[in-house]
């Protein structure tokens, strides 16, 4: 590297400038400028040096000249550089604020061209210093305090990436939200930080799509490994040409509003005692898999399950002990069921289940291993105390015209009473047509 301002030997961009004699004149000319490649600085003379609070050229070279623009006017100069082309190779003057390395604000007007060197594409940017001239000294400091505090101390985060999404700007409160210190973050993907990097894209897609997106959700990925749920606020920023320079935006932390919507829903679809669907949301999803069977038919199975002799359990033994016995029942249904099958109390001692695509053979099959594993198990009560469990199982099959779900019920409820007049402990199929029957297992 060399200690004038240039890279060190071998790079095109500078060798070709050097062939013509051009950096001579930009070394010592009194106002900064700056050239570039693709953003990245690859020369800037000492006045530009001086402006920007540095000393050496190791200090800027190869960084993105958007590290030294304020952030409320980094947008403006990204759209600036976008639109030097061939057919317009320079930008008219334009008031910016830089950030120098110490942290100071500089109010300069800057002039931008582009050109080709060699058949090479190089950017040149030279500027003037008006920060006294216009005396902005007082203005631009409360600025800066007052952007400054409202950055560092908004509950939201702020956040802003290049055009390849990797994050160029964040706030400070990504620490109290996900753990990261800002160095910790700037230069990484934004999808490093999602719970599944994939749905990053998503984001980007929605933003493309429509320009900006409002309460996007998104789940992040906490420092410590929790998730985050957040929701997005962004908006894309576009080149002179509409292409996509980068995205900028917030994300507010949301986490204790799903969670609480997510107990909300809990309480209203789940029986806590026997950890299942309840009533409502049991019949509410099977009528709506009886919806899906209209468009996709499929065998498929309702069974009504009742516990035998309960009613004496509870006046003999209490109803804790009676709980126990519920309990203990649907742990080992569901131990029983498919991953698809649907499961629920529809209240006292009366379950539910619904086998999706599942033809009455496998339907018996499982019944059985249903029978064989509840009916015998004992169940500890207080003291030594102690019960057998017993069920009797109605099943029918649920069709595509059971509309409404009480159709098929009102079948598996018939079946179910013919398996306990049979004897209990059993299970009865009841037919779409004919006499409820005692089915044969593998």
């Amino acid at each position: 590297m060399r200690t004038d301002g240039t890279p060190s030997e071998g790079s095109d961009y500078i060798s070709a400038l050097m062939n013509l004699g051009g950096l001579d004149v930009l070394r010592i000319c009194p106002s900064p400028h700056v050239i570039l490649n693709k953003r990245r600085i690859i020369f800037l003379n000492t006045a530009a040096m001086a402006l920007l609070d540095g000393s050496e050229a190791e200090e800027f070279l190869h960084k993105d000249i958007i590290e030294f623009v304020h952030p409320l006017d980094q947008e403006l100069v990204l759209y600036r550089f976008s639109a030097l082309t061939e057919s317009h190779p320079k930008n008219a003057p334009t008031l910016i604020r830089l950030r120098t390395r110490t942290g100071a604000i500089r109010a300069v007007v800057v002039s931008s061209a582009t050109t080709r060197v060699n058949g090479l594409r190089i950017d040149l940017a030279s500027g003037t210093e008006v920060t006294e001239l216009l005396k902005m000294d007082a203005a631009l400091k409360a600025s800066e305090e007052n952007f400054q505090r409202l950055f560092e101390n908004m509950h939201d985060v702020f956040y802003r990436t290049n055009e390849r999404q990797e994050l160029v700007m964040v706030g400070p409160g990504s620490m109290r939200m996900l753990g990261y210190t800002v160095e910790e973050v700037l230069g990484r993907p934004a999808a490093d930080f999602y719970l599944v990097p994939e749905e990053r894209s998503l984001v980007v897609e929605a933003i493309q799509k429509h320009g900006e997106i409002r309460d996007h959700p998104a789940r992040l990925r906490h420092k410590d490994g929790r998730v985050v749920h957040v929701a997005i606020t962004s908006r894309a920023l576009k080149g002179a040409g509409g292409e996509l320079l980068g995205v900028e935006g917030i994300f507010r932390d949301v986490t204790a509003e799903v969670e609480a919507k997510a107990a909300l829903t809990r309480l209203a679809t789940w029986d806590d005692l026997t950890d299942t669907l309840n009533r409502r949301a049991f019949l509410e999803q099977t009528g709506k898999y009886i919806r899906h069977l209209r468009r996709y038919p499929e065998e498929s199975l309702l069974v009504i399950v009742d516990l035998d002799h309960f009613k004496a359990v509870n006046d003999r033994f209490g109803h804790l002990a009676g709980d126990k016995v519920l309990r203990t029942t649907a742990e080992i249904i569901r131990d029983v069921l498919r991953s698809t099958d649907l499961f629920g109390r529809l209240g006292g001692d009366e379950f539910a289940i619904v086998f999706r695509k599942c033809c009455p053979e496998e339907g018996y099959d499982i019944l059985g291993r249903i029978l064989s594993r509840i009916c015998g198990t004992e169940v500890a009560l207080s003291g030594r105390e102690h019960v057998c469990l017993s069920v009797s199982l109605g099943a029918t099959p649920l069709l595509a015209e059971d509309q409404p779900t009480a159709l098929a019920l009102a079948r598996a409820d018939r079946a179910l009473y013919w398996a306990k007049a049979q004897g209990r402990g059993r299970c009865a199929f009841a037919p779409i047509d004919g006499e409820p029957f005692l089915p044969s297992y593998p």
